[in-house]
């Protein structure tokens, strides 16, 4: 019998400053890591988010977007281990 977890929705209040996500759709990274991101800030009102990603060029600043388009982006919240473990394998 093949058990699935339930998915679990991240709302706007689960988000934090510093924790690592991972996409509802991950997209394998040239460094076979994967899209994750970061999230450096959080606006006082909590509109807009900025993170860090494998997908920021060196030398670019790191995007900032609303809240919302984060949410919709997000799949799960991720340990930093995951975030920079790139071995093939079974996601948690």
């Amino acid at each position: 019998m093949n058990k699935t977890l339930p998915e679990v929705t991240i709302t706007e209040k689960d988000l934090k400053a510093g924790a690592y996500y991972r996409a509802k759709k991950p997209r394998k990274m040239y460094d076979g890591g994967f899209n994750d991101r970061r999230i450096l800030w959080i606006s006082a009102d909590r509109e807009k988010v900025q993170y860090d990603s494998p997908t920021v060029g060196n030398g670019r600043h790191y995007p900032t977007v609303p809240t919302e388009r984060f949410l919709k982006w997000v799949g799960k919240e991720i340990t930093k281990e995951d975030y920079i473990d790139t071995s093939v394998g079974v996601s948690k």
